[in-house]
């Protein structure tokens, strides 16, 4: 493999571990083990929904997981105590989820956590390394959502 490609392979998989397990550890120190990171991402979704909260189906459609999934994690985060259900005020069919108040602290600690993991990468680059951070970043993310898009359409095509 070229030398470039070997380095780039190992260096975007040693990141992904380093940023997933720092996460996990913050977690599991400011939730007491109580919450995963996948959890986490539920009440950072609902969270961003603003103070009516989101409903199940919003939930499932941004964290792109089927809606019997969303059901259940909302179900467990509520069983912890992080979120509440109210029905809709306009559709009793719908379900509108919110952050309790230990829902909000948790989201805000992540919050927190991301912009502290960015503060202290742009701290010891200068302009000219954020710029090209930044600008590879983006394509890399680019590329990603292609290839996702892609996955996305041949299971739908495959019938998956």
């Amino acid at each position: 493999m070229d030398p470039f490609l070997s380095l780039l392979n190992d260096t975007l998989m040693d990141t992904y571990r380093a940023i997933s397990k720092v996460e996990q550890s913050m977690m599991r120190s400011m939730s007491g083990a109580r919450l995963s990171v996948s959890e986490i991402h539920v009440l950072e979704c609902v969270g961003g929904g603003g103070p009516q909260g989101r409903t199940v189906s919003d939930v499932a459609q941004e964290l792109e997981i089927t809606p019997p999934s969303a059901t259940a994690m909302i179900q467990k985060l509520e069983k912890k105590g992080y979120l509440t259900k109210r029905p809709s005020a306009l559709d009793g069919r719908r379900v509108h989820v919110e952050l309790t108040r230990e829902g909000r602290r948790a989201e805000t600690a992540h919050r927190y956590f991301h912009r502290q993991m960015a503060r202290s990468v742009a701290g010891i680059m200068d302009e000219g390394e954020r710029a090209a951070l930044i600008k590879g970043l983006s394509k890399l993310d680019s590329f990603l959502r292609w290839k996702a898009e892609e996955a996305t359409r041949g299971n739908e095509e495959s019938g998956s």
